[in-house]
């Protein structure tokens, strides 16, 4: 089964019924997207961006609402994009000092 095969058959069922991929061209971009929609609330966002390496793409900018109350009262919604650290180490985890001495031939993570 072809990627594109495999992502039509999800995109087939019948209380979905998308328009089906076709061509190869944009196809990550399109898969993203569509691992984006297809898991959205089930935590995956997160490790698929880490896993892609797009942190400092997708990450590093992001957009924020916050509400509040005016003097008359009514609920105020301020949109703003609030810029976040993102450095390259945070697509691997820290190596535990503790595993290292158990085992001289691990070294830690880059700049960890």
């Amino acid at each position: 089964m072809s990627a594109n095969e495999a992502v039509n058959t999800l995109r087939n069922r019948p209380d979905i019924m998308m328009p089906e991929f076709k061509g190869s061209d944009g196809f990550e971009e399109r898969y993203m997207r569509e691992r984006m929609v297809e898991l959205a609330f089930e935590g995956q966002r997160f490790w698929d961006v880490r896993r892609w390496k797009k942190g400092a793409d997708l990450f590093r900018n992001v957009s924020v609402a916050t509400f509040r109350l005016d003097e008359d009262g009514h609920l105020m919604l301020n949109r703003a994009v609030k810029t976040r650290q993102w450095d390259e180490k945070y697509y691997l985890y820290p190596i535990p000092q503790a595993e290292i001495q158990k085992n001289s031939n691990l070294t830690q993570n880059p700049n960890w």
